[in-house]
């Protein structure tokens, strides 16, 4: 698209600022990349626009109103044939602006990026309150001449150039009283000056990193406002440059930045003044003691207190299997990127088939990063664990302990055990292990090579898998008496049914998903198939029976459905309806219609049920405890009421897989403490960190980057747990917090009793929530 222009003046009447800016948008979302803007004292021109990865180049002629590119964004260059009104490029995020001629006041103020090239002078107040964010290089501020009054006020970062070339005011090139309350940042000028504020700042000579970055950057600076000739003249020598910079908190802190305490105030001029005591001297008997505003040690109201990992991230809290993700992440920052996805298989044997495929991730909707973009994928995390290699397992302890059941929950289990070191056998009644991952669970959602991959990674643990065996009762005790412990995890796989007419012609959601997944699927192609029962299961055979030809999938319900995730969104996508109360009063086959209380029907040529399943736990001994729907009784460790026998998974809940592996894990851990003489007590969780502890403030959306492990980790919080950024240690005023570094390579942040003053200001900065304040009693 070639140059396009537009004006300020229209007809003879001038455009209003705000359409005069709409107008510049406007063409930039048609694909304008050049523009010319003919301005009549419009305000805000160039601001506020969005290329992307593009560079939109903007040449402004005649008078410019205020506020020229501010809040001017990265791949936006503005250059103005001519001086400018103030306040350019207020809250400038990463625009090049150049002005040839003078700036008036306010210019280049409380930006966090961005250049300004001004080929002329400034105004009063530039530069102030700039900031810098450490991920992006600082602002630049470049004056060809010299600036005006009160200039770097409040400055906290970024750079600022003066050349002082024919200055308006040759005695005084920074103008009065610059860098006041500056705390960060740098200013390199050339020239004399009268004064500044030495309370904030200090005068210092150019080092040689200064000299090579003043003039590897002044030719930029020289040729964008059209004076390359000066190159030579302001690089000559480095003498004749000098920087002002703040001085260090910790610097501050040694300085007194009071010409009088308060307890001089009060004995040389209060008590001088009105007498020893006070007003109300008369009135007091008791001894008094000057208590100053600012105060340390015992007398504080508060103190901080730097509580790392006291609180559990959301992620890992709302983790059922436990899998620190945030950990993950900080080894993977590190370059430890092989390690931290062999982390997670020291949580779970099935990280890319449970967290990477079928689980509905609990943890993603509980991430922090959430409230500032999307959450950390962490599914795609537990994808990239496919190929980690198993660990190894720890010396054979000579204990031996049976699973039974080859499902999620005994896999679990038995991969846990055989780590730390036990023979374990495993009993299995399929021919296949994997349970209802692969018997149920569909193709479709969960990759077949996926499964299989990590089911040989499984075997590598060493660990005896029996399968075709049928677990009876003689069967049992023989495993009973031949093992030092039995872990039960058969889940559930007697589907409930309906009491209703006609319950034995309707298929259950069992038995309907393992006819597929073994090769023998129904043939529904043109039928109509009626679900009873909206969860998640009840969605997957919805999908799989419009998989297998059907016309017409309805699933319903007698409460509003539970389905909920991927489940729900393939089934709605291939266009299952769900109808919901709905109470089945009976099935006539013959007619081809299911029959509900409210007195509608459906027609139906194949009827599932999808109400859940139970155990089957007939084979267990009169010792172990049953409730009188056949769930075994056992506690979040799987300690049931036999010493010996620990059950997990669905045998004593439906859950999800996550559920199971978690529980597997658990259960392993109470075996392994069982058999080393220890007694085991399920360790209280921590409690979960409040979200408004976490400050998000710090952290820049981020827009649909592709997964990456590294992506992920660096966009990681890190709730609860220290960063080690040292924000805290150089936000302190007086030097009170510290880093202390163990010989084992560990770190603490710890509080000089001394010089803390109890202001919070670390609780209040720190981006992980370390830092607490608590009652100094």
């Amino acid at each position: 698209m070639s140059q396009v222009i537009i004006r300020g003046i229209v007809n003879g009447k001038r455009v209003p600022s705000r359409i005069f800016e709409e107008e510049i948008q406007e063409a930039v979302r048609q694909g304008a990349r050049d523009l010319l803007i003919i301005a009549d004292g419009q305000h805000g021109i160039g601001g506020r626009i969005w290329p992307r990865s593009e560079t939109v180049r903007i040449t402004v002629e005649g008078p410019v109103g205020q506020r020229l590119g501010s809040m001017g964004m990265f791949g936006t260059e503005i250059v103005v044939r001519g001086g400018a009104s103030d306040d350019v490029g207020w809250l400038n995020c990463g625009a090049k602006i150049t002005v040839l001629g003078d700036v008036t006041n306010g210019a280049h103020n409380a930006v966090a990026q961005g250049i300004l090239y001004v080929q002329g002078s400034g105004g009063a107040r530039c530069d102030t309150m700039t900031k810098h964010n450490p991920r992006f290089d600082p602002p630049q501020s470049w004056y060809f001449r010299d600036v005006g009054d009160t200039f770097a006020e409040f400055k906290a970062g970024g750079v600022a150039v003066v050349c002082g070339v024919n200055p308006r005011s040759p005695k005084n090139i920074l103008g009065y009283r610059p860098c006041v309350g500056m705390v960060e940042g740098i200013i390199y000028f050339r020239g004399p000056i009268e004064g500044y504020s030495e309370t904030d700042v200090k005068l210092l000579d150019l080092t040689e990193q200064d000299w090579q970055w003043l003039t590897t950057h002044m030719k930029p600076f020289l040729e964008s406002i059209e004076r390359s000739g000066y190159y030579d003249e302001l690089t000559n020598s480095v003498g004749e440059w000098k920087k002002l910079i703040p001085y260090t908190a910790q610097e501050r802190a040694k300085r007194r930045p009071f010409k009088k305490t308060i307890s001089e105030f009060r004995s040389n001029i209060w008590e001088a003044g009105v007498g020893k005591g006070g007003i109300f001297a008369e009135y007091i008997t008791h001894p008094t003691t000057v208590l100053p505003y600012i105060t340390t040690g015992a007398d504080r109201r508060y103190k901080p207190v730097w509580n790392n990992e006291k609180y559990a991230p959301p992620c890992e809290y709302n983790c059922p299997t436990g899998i620190p993700t945030r950990k993950r992440a900080e080894l993977i920052r590190t370059g430890k990127v092989r390690e931290a996805l062999e982390l997670v298989l020291q949580y779970s044997p099935l990280p890319a088939t449970v967290c990477g495929e079928i689980c509905p991730n609990p943890c993603m909707d509980a991430c922090t990063r959430a409230r500032v973009d999307a959450p950390l994928n962490i599914k795609g995390l537990g994808r990239a664990s496919l190929e980690a290699a198993a660990p190894k397992p720890k010396e054979k302890t000579g204990r031996k302990v049976a699973v039974i059941g080859g499902g999620p929950g005994g896999l679990s289990a038995a991969w846990q055990l055989a780590l730390e070191g036990h023979d374990v056998d495993l009993y299995e009644v399929e021919e296949k292990l994997g349970g209802k991952l692969e018997f149920c669970i569909p193709r479709e959602r969960l990759p077949q090579d996926v499964l299989k991959s990590e089911l040989e990674r499984f075997k590598e643990t060493g660990v005896n898998i029996h399968t075709g065996v049928k677990v009876s009762k003689d069967k049992f005790d023989e495993i009973y008496r031949a093992h030092d412990a039995v872990v039960v995890a058969c889940g559930a796989h007697r589907p409930r049914r309906l009491n209703v007419p006609g319950a034995e012609d309707m298929a259950t959601a069992y038995d309907f998903l393992r006819d597929i997944n073994t090769g023998t699927p129904p043939d529904l192609k043109g039928r109509r198939v009626v679900i009873i029962g909206a969860g998640n299961v009840g969605m997957d055979v919805a999908a799989e029976a419009f998989h297998c030809g059907a016309a017409e999938v309805t699933a319903v319900d007698v409460r509003k459905p539970a389905a909920f995730g991927k489940e729900l969104e393939i089934a709605e996508s291939l266009g299952t309806k769900i109808l919901w109360p709905k109470f089945t009063e009976k099935y006539v086959k013959g007619e081809g219609r299911v029959y509900f209380t409210d007195g509608t029907s459906l027609e139906a040529d194949l009827v599932v049920v999808s109400i859940g399943d139970s155990p089957v736990t007939d084979f267990l001994p009169p010792t172990v405890h049953t409730d009188k729907n056949g769930w075994i009784e056992a506690d979040e460790a799987g300690h049931t009421s036999d010493p010996k026998i620990y059950a997990i998974g669905d045998a004593t809940r439906l859950g999800l897989v996550t559920h199971a592996i978690g529980q597997g894990r658990k259960a392993a851990m109470a075996v392994h403490a069982l058999l080393s003489g220890r007694s085991y007590y399920m360790p209280a969780p921590k409690p979960v960190i409040p979200y408004d502890k976490i400050k998000t403030a710090y952290y820049d959306v981020c827009r649909g980057e592709p997964f990456k492990p590294e992506t992920e980790a660096n966009r990681c919080m890190s709730c609860a747990v220290c960063r080690d950024c040292r924000m805290c240690e150089a936000t302190c005023y007086y030097g009170a917090i510290s880093r202390q570094e163990s010989g084992d390579g560990s770190y603490a942040y710890v509080v000089d009793e001394a010089l803390c003053i109890g202001c919070g200001f670390c609780a209040g900065i720190c981006p992980c929530g370390v830092w607490e304040m608590e009652d100094n009693i």
